[in-house]
């Protein structure tokens, strides 16, 4: 149960909140996903929130393998099952290995046979786990990745890291029906 109401099309809203939803229905066909569904109860919030999305995500520079491992690899570093369920799908359909997403599910270190995946998955499990990425990893990513590639990696994570604390803080369900694909920490 979350801890704070979910706003959807059907709820009762303010007037700003009306004019930030019709923004994201004329964007998104008719469906507000679950992080929004919180930031709705602040309305200038998600009206920034939102198109800074739709650029990291909808409008990388990445392969969708690549930009979704990103997003399965902040979910894993934090745990959240809800990103975790709704992107594995994306990846799977980018191009990405069923073994790199069960390998992440499972906590584990995937079998990487493309040095971009391998690449990206250091970068950002470095900065994760140390808030720091050593030389050799960075230069590594930013060889691969480019300046601006790099930039918009470190966006990438950041911004699902903020979805990621939002559904978490306010206990986001799972959808009916989905049971939680990560295996949990030692």
């Amino acid at each position: 149960m979350p801890r704070i109401p979910l706003i959807d099309t059907d709820s009762t809203l303010t007037a700003e909140q009306r004019r930030v939803v019709d923004g994201i229905l004329g964007r998104r066909g008719g469906r507000i996903p679950g992080p929004y569904r919180f930031a709705l109860h602040c309305p200038e919030v998600t009206e920034l929130w939102h198109p800074l999305g739709e650029i990291l995500r909808l409008k990388s520079t990445f392969p969708l393998r690549l930009s979704e491992l990103a997003i399965l690899i902040t979910a894993r570093e934090w745990d959240c099952d809800y990103v975790f369920q709704a992107h594995a799908k994306h990846a799977l359909e980018g191009g990405l290995a069923q073994s790199a997403i069960d390998a992440l599910a499972a906590n584990q270190r995937p079998a990487f046979e493309k040095e971009d995946e391998e690449a990206l998955y250091d970068y950002c499990t470095e900065l994760f786990r140390n808030h720091a990425i050593g030389d050799a990893t960075y230069e590594r990513a930013k060889n691969l990745f480019g300046v601006p590639g790099v930039v918009e990696l470190t966006a990438l994570i950041g911004y699902y890291g903020m979805v990621a604390m939002t559904l978490l803080a306010h206990q986001m369900p799972l959808p009916q029906g989905v049971k939680p694909p990560l295996s949990r920490r030692g």
